[in-house]
Parts: C-alpha cells; structure tokens; sequence
C-alpha cells in the first residue's frame, strides 16, 4: 500500500513538473505573436477613448492588413466616432473575408439599426442569430457585474424579435428608444 502511494506521489509530482514547464514554454512561445497594439486598442475601446483605439487599432493592422479581429475592432471604432459609411465597408469587408464572424454581422446589425435601417437591421441580426452563437446571446450576469453593468443591455435575439414585432404590427411602429439604444453593447470575440 505505501509503495503504491509513494508512486502516486511521484507520477503526480512529475506531471506537476511537466505541467508547470509547457506553462512557461508556451507564455513565452505564443507572447511573442501577441499584437500589443491590438490589446491596447481594445483597452482604450472598453474606456470608451475611441479615437485612441482607432489609431492602435490601426497600427496593428499595418503589421497585419487582412486580420479579421483587427478589421472588425477598426470598424467597431469608427462606428462608435459617428463614422457610418467606413464602419460599414469595414463590415461588410470582414463578413466578406469570413461569413461566420458573428459578432462583424450583429455589429453591421446595430449599425443599421443605428442608422434607421431597420430591413437591414433584421437581415443582418438574423444572420447572426442563426449562427447560433453566444454571442448573441448577451453579456452573462457575472461578466455584467465584473464590468459595473447595472442593467441587463438586450441581446440581439431579443432585438429581432421587437423589430420583427414591430415592423409588422398594423399600428404605427416605435424602433427607436434613444435612451436604450445607447445602452446596447458592441459584440466581440
């Protein structure tokens, strides 16, 4: 009994020896390949310094050009800095580049539905509900309360849906909430 323990000890030891190794061999393998101007990009987006994040999210694209997230964080910038026509080309550039980037569709989608684009609005949040994502699902209650969210934003579902609602009811249609269209987050990878 005791020898079995003792190579208990010594095979659980071992792979913790191995385990902590690869750790260190790839932190220092793959931070290599980690673009900081991407990651400053997106701290500057969540502080909501969007001009600042256009400018790294810029600089991380001269290093590489046809990079879906860095296109997509571009385009998110420029939305968010009243941008529409670039954001929008950026977009459709992305959807173009990858059909399946859900959160380039349900982005264009909050663009349209910005803009008052409503048909499009749909078409493009469709897209991504299909997808069948999480992230159109929305922000969960822990990453809500990690980030100081004090009210639950809609997802995009809950959005088609009020747009369909409402784009075919006989009455006349209200799409536009100011106040709780400034509260809808972007969606990111």
């Amino acid at each position: 009994m005791k020898q079995n323990f003792n190579l208990l000890k010594i095979i659980a030891i071992a792979f913790g020896i191995f385990t902590f190794c690869w750790m260190i061999y790839d932190f220092i393998y793959y931070n290599k390949s980690i673009n900081k101007n991407y990651i400053k990009a997106n701290e500057a987006f969540l502080e909501k310094d969007f001009k600042q994040s256009l400018q790294y999210y810029e600089l991380a694209l001269e290093q590489d050009p046809e990079n879906i997230f860095f296109l997509e964080g571009k385009a998110r910038a420029l939305f968010r800095l009243g941008n529409f026509s670039s954001a929008e080309n950026l977009f459709k550039t992305v959807i173009k580049l990858d059909e399946d980037f859900i959160a380039a569709l349900a982005n264009l989608g909050i663009l349209y539905d910005t803009l008052g684009d409503h048909k499009n609005a749909v078409k493009y949040y469709k897209l991504a509900v299909n997808k069948n994502s999480k992230v159109t699902e929305g922000m969960s209650w822990l990453k809500r309360f990690l980030k100081n969210i004090h009210f639950k934003p809609s997802n995009v579902n809950e959005r088609l849906n009020y747009l369909e609602r409402e784009l075919n009811s006989t009455k006349q249609p209200k799409l536009n909430n100011k106040e709780i269209d400034k509260m809808q987050p972007d969606f990111q990878m």
